[in-house]
């Protein structure tokens, strides 16, 4: 049986892609997407650069967790087996090609999973993109493109073994004109479509429609500030249903947002991102809400060899469910990257979420509903050779959370070493 979270869909509004418990991942498990981004950073210091045409690459990598599915502290697990080793071989390649002031570029890559213990998880990954940044005269340019990708869908707020593979589809465009040598317009539409392939989950499958239309004023020093209107349009294709009633659960969404970048020292990047947002929906406006999104973000380099940044965020983002219609998202994280010689790369990072349900049934609650995770990870490069880098990292993740929404808390640590090629 579900979990009232389980049919919780929690999004933020600037993310690329959500899941159907509302938590925003890239790929699962946690230990291998800290490996594939300790290597995507490795990659981008071998010998290949932007300038050529053509690079295959491929990793192999290992990977312990010690609560794979993310189940709260005091609950067996299946089979009474928490943790599993799991394996990833991943191939691909990558091409660029300039065509006068027009650049092309297509990426595609494969990949195998396999795990120990609960194999019913393995599964073929793919993932393609390509890319068109055109220009039109001097003034006018943009990008076009559509993306694909197939991946392991989280376990963090699923009461579930099986597997659930996720598919996202995206086209996008973009465009921008600057019409005077300190002030630029732009526009971009994206769309994108995302199923799931557990029956259970299905009911989340949906479209997400988005547009954004923005003015900048541009400084000489590289700083700018500006305001832009975002629009977000979901439907969904199944009806949901709520003691017996159907009911279509899209919604739209608009934000109104101040922009400011600020180049305060070559080295020392500042964005402010943030205003107001207000969201309806298509069956009842007893859901309806509005809030303050805002984000403030910076990196600064230190010594020449460590990069330090971070963010803080203040984010409203709807919820689908019977007793919340919305939650308030505080949060920040801080990373670090050292340089400690030219083969050798360290990393650290640290993120803290508290999310707070509103709306609907949860302001007469007796009991706060809210949650907070905490993760820390850290990690090690090494580049023996320009074309081969061997990675290692650790992680620790912990929840407390919702008991009356289903969202137990919960403990997980892992490691991972992974291998890159890249030629």
């Amino acid at each position: 049986m579900l979990s009232p979270l389980n049919v919780l869909m929690i999004e933020d509004s600037d993310a690329v892609s959500v899941t159907h418990s509302g938590s925003v991942h890239r790929a699962p498990p946690a230990a291998l997407c800290l490996a594939m981004l300790i290597g995507a950073l490795s990659v981008g210091n071998s010998s290949a650069t932007e300038n050529d045409k053509f690079n295959v690459f491929a990793s192999a990598n290992y990977s312990h967790e010690s609560n794979l599915f993310r189940l709260p502290d005091a609950q067996v697990g299946y089979g009474g087996v928490r943790d599993d080793n799991f394996r990833q071989l991943m191939a691909g390649f990558s091409f660029r090609e300039n065509l006068g002031r027009q650049v092309f570029s297509v990426e595609a890559q494969a990949s195998r999973a396999s795990f120990d213990h609960f194999t019913q998880l393995d599964y073929t990954g793919k993932t393609g993109r390509f890319n068109w940044g055109w220009h039109l005269g001097n003034h006018v340019d943009g990008t076009a493109g559509v993306a694909y990708s197939e991946t392991l869908a989280p376990y963090t707020d699923v009461v579930t073994n099986e597997r659930n593979l996720r598919t996202e589809q995206h086209s996008f465009a973009t465009a921008a004109w600057t019409f005077h040598p300190s002030w630029r317009a732009r526009i971009g539409a994206d769309h994108y479509r995302y199923k799931y392939d557990l029956l259970s989950q299905s009911l989340n499958n949906h479209r997400d429609d988005r547009g954004e239309v923005g003015v900048d004023y541009l400084a000489g020093s590289g700083s700018s500030i500006g305001g832009q209107i975002n629009s977000l349009r979901r439907r969904y294709d199944m009806l949901r249903s709520f003691n017996g009633q159907a009911f279509d659960a899209g919604s739209d969404q608009t934000d109104l947002k101040l922009k400011v970048v600020w180049q305060a020292t070559p080295v020392t990047l500042l964005q402010f991102l943030g205003g107001r947002s207000q969201r309806s929906y298509s069956s009842t406006n007893e859901r309806d809400s509005r809030g303050v999104n805002a984000r403030v973000s910076g990196s600064t380099m230190a010594a020449g060899k460590l990069r330090i940044s971070g963010s803080v965020w203040r984010e409203y983002a709807g919820v689908e469910s019977s007793i919340a219609s919305y939650s308030l998202n505080n949060g920040g994280n801080l990373s670090g990257n050292w340089t400690v010689t030219s083969k050798v790369q360290a990393t650290v990072d640290a993120k803290y979420v508290r999310r707070r349900f509103e709306g609907l049934l949860a302001s007469r609650l007796p009991q706060g509903l809210s949650d907070s995770t905490r993760t820390y990870s850290m990690g090690l490069n090494y580049a023996p050779l320009p074309q081969i880098t061997l990675s290692t990292s650790v992680f620790r993740e912990a929840r407390s959370g919702v008991a009356f929404l289903g969202s137990g808390s919960y403990h997980a640590n892992g490691v991972s070493f992974t291998g890159n090629l890249q030629y």
